[in-house]
């Protein structure tokens, strides 16, 4: 089925259009700027934006007609199918109803839209509008341009492109009718839109980023021939034939083993020309084979109503622009709060961008927060490292050592860092590059004078001219022309600072009834409001005030505003809807119609669907705001109820992950006040835990000193189980030292044994093991005086691991030896808890070379398992029972077991996660020893796919998992075997 707009609909090629090209070129804007700015997303989740705000629709209903509309511009698209849209082949009776209420709705949003119309044709609605406000048509037309040029302008016009792309496209609309009808054509029309970039960049000669895409593009389609021709391409402009020879044979293999086919006439033609490298070859440019390391692009969107600030633009364009120099260029921007700094810093920061080709990274360090603590330099650091490739798992604990990483990682690349919202110098100075090639934009209150080789650059407020055009560009010219006066004395009023003029233009974009001279009578008979305006941030909290109080006007806006207020009381960076529906304990349907009204008014930032977050700034003025109007008592049961929804989903997933965590369900409340966020599959659990693990390390660490100590270490023990599955351990250490404060709180010793253990455990997964095992024997120690034997058993399990991992492999039999004992004697846990010491034990063995006997033991605990019905733990024991006898020298009994785990795992509902990569990667191994090297190399690649993809592995570790012929196991594996 086709996609593109059909010649019914206006065409973007008519005088309008023409007009609007020229503007766009004079103005260095794109067209859809050109005509307004505002613009409609089908690439993502479906929606209206003007500038960088969604104005809507707010349900997927709506987004649902929108979209149907949208993909038949121009056309009459009948209400019979419009239904069908939404709802398929069984809608309700009101049906129909429902569709008209949703196309009222949609006009409303239009209004502001100009030139278009969504007109009432029988039998149905036609949407008239230039395609090129639609992302889908001007990809295409980028396309189509990029399919007219040359390849190195190709280049950037398919880049821009693809820039577009949002996510997966059709993303939040109702029902299956749009996805299962345009989903994967429009899916397959970007990946052959990436391939071309692709291939434009070979034809340039450009082979390094292709490399870094193509095996990932290729591990996820397999048998997608243009990859393959792609990849073997840039690997043979790299210099490295062999390599490129080698994808082509995996190619064929795939191809012959799966489809019954040869590879097609391009593949094999180009298959040849390798071989007898030919002159079409021969003209390829050749590079070192090092593998390409990753290009951050992490910097926010430029703020479209950006104003003023020539002087300040220039000078730091020409700083940060002064390319060959032999000092590292560093640039520090300084004003009061509001003035503007992070916007100055952004925009410059995409003026130069294509200067730094290696990248761009950002942070906010949250240094001019309030009660919100500044970002840590290590956390600061870990985040870089990340971005540059460093696994999770690699990234150094300690300070120092993960700033001299940064640093040798940074040498001699071209990368632009943006350091906002900074504190002190003492929290940049860790986060400056060492490297002359790198430039840094730093943004804080005070002047870091300190800074050795840092740029100055205050900024002090906007001109008349300047604010007027700022308040202009968020109102709308149309609308301060009608009233230039009132428009004036708004800006004045405002006294210039610029996060104020946004406000006030907000409150006016909010309210189109509104003359200008209301807001500037409101602002003049405001007295205190002039004076915060005048003077610091108390400007910032009266603007709020003005905003707050407008909120019970509507129908329900008493609710929205008490929303609003608890939203202040939580620390974390942003708030999913079962979350913010448990704060205000309320159904998550109604608590999205709230925080859709809060969004309107300009007071919540809907960042990605579902998913909620305030300014810094408005969530100081919404916890003031809570201390004013809620009880204290109001406020604890608040944030409890947060507790609790976190705590029952962190529950769920132990219940997923981990059947026989159910001791550590047990810790805390059994009755609940909200069920928890639903799981229904492994991706729901994975992006669960990605999504919430810095707010519930925020709220643990929130609540650790009060009445909720106990309920924070609930919570940390439930989820510390979903880190350390997913590799997370560093968040797992934080998680698990602000527990321990928690529990200290409490004063209940059986709390404070728990978090010693679980501190103590993390410890060792991150490679602290005499530390570890200090902090386990504390915990044993508090358990053997409470008489608690299960938990004795598992403490000295765990410290038996802890032995086996520093390599004293007698004194972990010993210790798992008594484990046992103490188990058998205890039978609290049943035979479970011995089938885990069991297996254990095995693996100590194993390391000290007793194969026979690992063996032995890892076969009486998958006895067990089998017989208790423990998924995770009956794929585990499968996994080390093939290790140990392939270490045995019988490889095929490994093969059989290790497949016996992966089809065990893979039944259970889990699919490319962390243990899919340990069975693949012990797998491989057997298959290798066994003689099977195809497949064992089919398996070796799957596993580090998997791992590079959770960023358990970096780019290099995944190449080297897949092509050194040691097969040295990865440390990220290792720490679990």
């Amino acid at each position: 089925m086709t996609l593109k707009a059909t010649s019914s609909s206006r065409s973007p090629s008519d005088g309008s259009r023409g007009a609007a090209e020229a503007l766009a070129r004079a103005k260095g804007q794109s067209v859809h700027e050109a005509l307004g700015g505002t613009e409609f997303r089908l690439l993502g989740p479906v929606g209206i934006w003007a500038g960088d705000k969604l104005t809507g629709p707010s349900t997927a209903q709506q987004r649902s007609v929108l979209a149907t509309l949208l993909l038949h511009p121009g056309q009459v698209v009948s209400l019979d199918r419009l239904v069908e849209t939404v709802w398929g082949r069984q809608p309700p009776m009101s049906a129909r109803n429902a569709v008209h209420g949703y196309v009222s709705k949609l006009r409303r949003l239009l209004v502001a839209v100009p030139d278009t119309e969504l007109a009432t044709s029988p039998p149905g609605y036609r949407l008239e509008l230039d395609p090129l406000r639609v992302d889908l048509y001007r990809f295409r037309d980028l396309v189509g341009q990029a399919g007219a040029s040359r390849p190195e302008e190709a280049r950037g016009l398919l880049r821009q492109a693809l820039r577009l792309w949002r996510g997966a496209p059709l993303a939040n609309v109702a029902g299956d009718w749009l996805q299962d009808t345009f989903g994967a054509a429009l899916r397959d029309e970007r990946l052959t839109t990436l391939e071309e970039r692709i291939a434009a960049d070979l034809r340039c000669g450009r082979h390094r980023e292709p490399l870094a895409e193509l095996p990932m593009l290729l591990s996820e389609d397999p048998l997608r021939e243009r990859l393959v021709y792609l990849l073997m391409t840039a690997l043979h402009q790299d210099g490295r034939r062999a390599a490129a020879l080698e994808v082509y044979r995996d190619a064929r293999a795939r191809l012959v083993e799966e489809l019954g086919i040869e590879p097609g006439v391009e593949l094999r033609n180009l298959h040849q020309q390798i071989l007898e490298a030919d002159s079409v070859a021969a003209q390829w440019a050749y590079g070192s084979p090092e593998h390409a390391p990753p290009v951050p692009a992490e910097l926010p969107a430029d703020v479209a109503t950006f104003t003023g600030r020539f002087a300040e633009v220039a000078c730091l364009t020409g700083l940060l622009d002064a390319d060959g120099q032999a000092r590292r260029r560093i640039c520090q921007i300084s004003g009061t709060g509001g003035i503007g700094k992070s916007a100055l810093a952004i925009h410059v920061a995409h003026a130069v961008a294509d200067r730094f080709p290696d990248g761009q990274l950002y942070v906010n360090l949250q240094g001019a927060t309030p009660e919100v603590d500044p970002v840590t330099p290590l956390a600061a650091l870990g985040r870089f490292l990340r971005s540059l490739g460093v696994a999770d798992s690699a990234v150094p604990a300690d300070v120092e050592e993960a700033a001299g990483r940064f640093r040798s990682l940074t040498d001699g690349r071209r990368l632009l860092v943006v350091l906002d919202n900074a504190r002190d110098a003492a929290q940049v100075r860790p986060l400056l590059p060492g490297s002359s090639t790198c430039a840094v934009l730093v943004t804080s209150r005070r002047m870091l004078t300190s800074l050795e080789d840092a740029s100055q650059v205050p900024l002090d407020v906007l001109t008349d001219v300047e604010g007027l055009t700022l308040l202009s560009g968020v109102t709308g010219a149309g609308r301060i022309a009608t009233d230039p006066a009132a428009a004036a004395e708004v800006v004045r009023l405002c006294g210039g600072l610029p996060l104020a003029l946004c406000l006030a233009g907000a409150r006016l974009s909010a309210r189109p009834n509104w003359p200008v001279s209301t807001l500037a009578r409101r602002l003049a008979t405001a007295r205190r409001r002039l004076d915060e305006l005048r003077a610091d941030d108390r400007a910032v909290r009266a603007s709020f005030q003005g905003s707050y109080q407008d909120l019970p006007a509507s129908s329900h806006g008493a609710a929205a505003a008490r929303m609003f207020r608890l939203l202040g009381l939580l620390d974390g960076p942003d708030l999913g809807l079962p979350a913010a529906a448990a704060l205000a304990g309320l159904p998550d349907e109604q608590a999205r119609d709230l925080l859709d009204h809060l969004v309107d008014a300009q007071l919540v930032e809907n960042h990605t669907p579902d998913r909620y977050r305030l300014h810094d700034l408005l969530r100081l003025f919404a916890r003031e705001q809570a201390n004013e109007e809620e009880t204290s008592t109001a406020q604890q049961q608040a944030v409890e109820r947060v507790l609790h929804c976190y705590l029952a989903t962190a529950r769920t997933a132990v219940d997923r992950v981990k059947g026989s965590g159910s001791w550590r369900t047990a810790v805390g409340p059994r009755a609940l006040t909200h069920p928890g966020a639903t799981l229904k599959t492994s991706e729901d659990l994975h992006a669960w835990i990605d999504a919430e693990e810095d707010n519930v390390l925020a709220v643990v660490g929130q609540v650790a000193r009060t009445s909720a100590a106990g309920l924070a270490v609930a919570l940390a023990m439930s989820f510390t189980v979903s880190l350390y599955e997913r590799g997370h351990w560093l968040k797992q250490l934080a998680l698990c030292e602000l527990s321990l404060r928690a529990a200290e709180c409490t004063e209940d010793r059986l709390l404070l044994a728990h978090m010693h253990g679980d501190l103590g455990w993390t410890q060792i997964c991150t490679g602290r093991t005499a530390e570890g095992i200090v902090l386990l024997h504390h915990s044993l120690a508090a358990y053997q005086e409470y008489g608690h034997p299960p938990r004795e058993a598992a403490l000295l399990d765990q410290i038996g691991i802890a032995h086996r991992a520093s390599g004293r492999f007698e004194k972990a039999i010993e210790y798992h030896l008594r484990a046992l004992r103490t188990a058998r004697e205890a039978g609290d846990d049943g035979p479970w808890r011995e089938g885990v010491i069991l297996t254990h034990l095995g693996l100590a063995y194993q390391h000290a070379g007793r194969f026979e006997e690992a063996i032995d033991l890892h076969t009486r605990a998958m006895t067990i398992f089998q017989e208790f019905g423990v998924t995770v733990d009956s794929v585990c024991v499968r996994i080390h029972l093939g290790e140990a006898y392939r270490l045995a020298g019988r490889p095929d009994e490994a093969v059989w077991h290790i497949r016996q785990a992966l089809t065990l795992y893979r039944a259970d509902g889990h699919v490319a996660d962390y243990r899919e990569a340990e069975i693949s990667w012990g797998l491989g191994l057997a298959l290798h020893d066994l003689g099977e090297l195809e497949e064992a190399r089919r398996f070796r690649r799957r596993s580090a796919a998997i791992l590079h993809r959770l960023g358990l592995v970096t780019g290099e570790e995944k190449q080297a998992m897949e092509t050194t012929a040691e097969h040295n196991t990865p440390k990220v594996i290792q720490r679990q075997l």
